[in-house]
């Protein structure tokens, strides 16, 4: 699978070029989604319900099929936010049982997932799959810690799958 790093600021390359040039397959573009040939484009839930449909999970991605006409892959992937909970204050907070891990290694390890499972399903093949980081809240040139979490993930998935 090839994974399309999508920014239109050259800094955000830059800083997430640095966390995952190393990662075979992984290449880097300012091309806007809507230009780069691919199979499944990935969008937060923020971005996306509204547009495609689906509603907020935390368990697992969700594949929705783009109908709209926008250019965009015929796949779009919505990964699941962390799992929160009412505290005392009823105000959402983190689950306790996830406090340890970033919102975006959470996110693209499901994402992975899921593209694994229509893989081997074999009704969808996600051969390219585009990463665009405004439409994942994920294109802030000073966050060092969001390349490093989606590196994890990454890793983590190619070690589990052995590839």
């Amino acid at each position: 699978m090839n994974i399309i790093i999508a920014s239109d600021n050259d800094s955000t390359l830059t800083l997430w070029r640095t966390h995952l040039s190393s990662i075979a397959d992984i290449s880097f573009t300012k091309d806007r989604p809507a230009q780069i040939e691919a199979d499944a484009v990935v969008i937060s839930g923020i971005y996306a319900f509204e547009r495609y449909g689906g509603r907020p999970n935390t368990t697992a991605a969700q594949t929705i099929t783009n109908m709209t006409g926008d250019g965009l892959p015929g796949v779009v992937i919505i990964p699941p936010s962390l799992p929160v909970i009412l505290n005392s204050e009823k105000r959402p907070v983190v689950h306790p049982d996830y406090t340890e891990i970033s919102p975006a290694c959470y996110a693209i390890s499901h994402t992975l997932k899921v593209i694994d499972a229509l893989n081997a399903e074999g009704e969808q093949a996600i051969r390219r799959v585009i990463l665009p980081l405004p439409l994942l809240g994920m294109n802030s040139p000073r966050d060092a810690s969001t390349p490093s979490s989606v590196r994890r993930a990454i890793e983590e998935h190619l070690t589990a799958t052995g590839t």
